[in-house]
């Protein structure tokens, strides 16, 4: 959820981040938001029953957790300092964050810091229908990566359709070919520094090869996902920005 001040009301627009849109009038929904009519399959299905209440406390914390450890990236990539305790003493960061974020840093050295990279990049497609975000585009061996960072305990199949959408949106909206894409996976099981991209708790998890499987998946869960919401906008709220009696 986003809000965003209008200085001339003085009044809070609340959007709802699932749509994007470029002019207020027409609301693509994101690509993520497509993909939540993707089974989530049976193991899924069953840690919800073995869970029970503490799922949804779960899955807030897993959010809560990934949005930061994004967020900082984000700003370091743009240039920011990061500092993990600061002069009070206090953490800014928990463990698991500052540890996920050092090994993007590992990560970014393989980037080529010569050649212009995109960060944080909307994407917005009428041919598509849909909206989305790219977490980096860079060069990388001569090479043009599309890689979205992930911090979860897995790495899932709606993961490779949703860069494949993302390969698909960007090529068609810049004109420039995406030569190979994948998961920054800052919480992976590898425990060395051997091969390609990879080091102690991350790795590149590359889906090139799997683009013309995805995108037919990615279009039948569109084709769901239409049927169920024929009618779909985003809950636009707004509220006075000051109260007083």
């Amino acid at each position: 959820m986003k809000l965003f001040l209008d200085k001339k009301v003085q009044q809070v627009n609340i959007l709802d981040e699932r749509f994007y849109t470029i002019d207020n009038k027409i609301f693509y929904p994101s690509v993520t938001t497509v993909l939540n009519a993707y089974p989530k399959g049976f193991a899924f299905e069953e840690w919800l029953r073995n869970t029970g209440q503490n799922s949804k406390q779960i899955v807030a914390e897993a959010a809560r957790q990934g949005s930061v450890v994004h967020n900082s990236i984000d700003d370091f990539v743009k240039g920011s300092e990061l500092t993990w305790i600061n002069e009070s003493g206090k953490e800014l960061y928990t463990l698991l964050e500052w540890q996920m974020i050092c090994r993007f840093v590992e990560f970014f050295k393989f980037v080529d810091k010569n050649q212009p990279f995109e960060a944080e990049q909307i994407l917005f497609s009428h041919a598509h229908r849909l909206g989305g975000t790219t977490d980096l585009v860079c060069m990388i061996d001569g090479e043009r990566w599309l890689i979205d960072y992930k911090s979860s305990n897995a790495i899932h199949t709606t993961n490779r359709l949703q860069l494949a959408v993302y390969k698909a949106m960007y090529e068609h909206l810049h004109k420039t070919k995406i030569d190979r894409y994948g998961v920054l996976w800052l919480k992976a099981s590898t425990r060395t520094d051997k091969g390609f991209m990879q080091g102690k708790g991350w790795q590149i998890k590359e889906f090139t090869d799997s683009y013309e499987k995805d995108i037919k998946l990615f279009k039948a869960t569109r084709a769901l996902w239409d049927e169920e919401n024929p009618n779909y906008k985003p809950k636009n709220l707004s509220y006075p920005n000051t109260l007083s009696l």
